[in-house]
């Protein structure tokens, strides 16, 4: 993929996830130079993808909205046809349709979404974009919104880290999933759930990557 087709990726998901796109954060997400992050940020507002305000941050124009859609498109229907038809663990997916994204074609697209019976959400709960532009609706808040005693059900786990979602996996805390908050360690941010039965303990850290819908 293309250094402008990944930081239009990442302003895509920040915004999805309501977080500013600054300079900074979209750095760290990169794994690049701030500086590399500005100058980036020039280019794709020269083409008309982005409003770029130094030192305040970015936002997609409408045009950089539909592309970067369509990248992400991309990017969660292969992650559900590598998990669902070819057996790819959950935490692999993510590297796997990083690879593949940008060389398929709409056809292709096409094609993976009919078999997938058009889809509205990737194997870790995010939504994936229709064609028409328009977004699947998703209810997910925090994990740490829950009250003591209330169960939910898992609606989206992140995939940034594959340690934390490997963590997930072998707690079986995957969307769909019903669970149970049952203590929480405020100055730890970790968290005691009931799970298909069962107590598990969850730091702060995978704690933070999950998103639920109160039952």
């Amino acid at each position: 993929m293309s250094p402008a087709d990944r930081c239009l990726k990442v302003l895509y998901q920040l915004q999805e996830e309501g977080q500013e796109a600054t300079t900074t954060t979209v750095a760290a997400r990169l794994g690049v130079r701030a500086s590399s992050v500005t100058e980036m940020f020039q280019r794709l507002e020269r083409k008309g993808l982005v409003r770029y305000t130094p030192y305040r941050g970015v936002e997609l124009t409408p045009k950089g909205w539909e592309r970067a859609a369509e990248i992400v498109c991309h990017h969660r229907l292969l992650e559900l046809y590598l998990h669902r038809h070819l057996g790819y663990p959950l935490e692999r997916v993510h590297g796997e349709a990083e690879r593949l994204q940008s060389v398929i074609s709409e056809e292709f697209e096409e094609r993976i979404a009919r078999l997938l019976g058009e889809p509205e959400y990737d194997p870790h709960g995010d939504p994936i974009p229709r064609r028409d532009g328009s977004v699947p609706e998703l209810v997910a808040l925090p994990l740490g919104a829950l009250r003591l005693g209330q169960e939910a059900i898992v609606r989206r786990v992140r995939d940034h880290n594959v340690g934390t979602l490997a963590e997930l996996v072998r707690l079986g805390l995957l969307p769909q999933q019903r669970c149970r908050l049952c203590g929480r360690q405020s100055g730890h941010g970790a968290y005691l759930l009931a799970i298909a039965g069962e107590l598990v303990y969850l730091s702060g850290a995978v704690a933070g990557a999950v998103f639920v819908e109160p039952l």
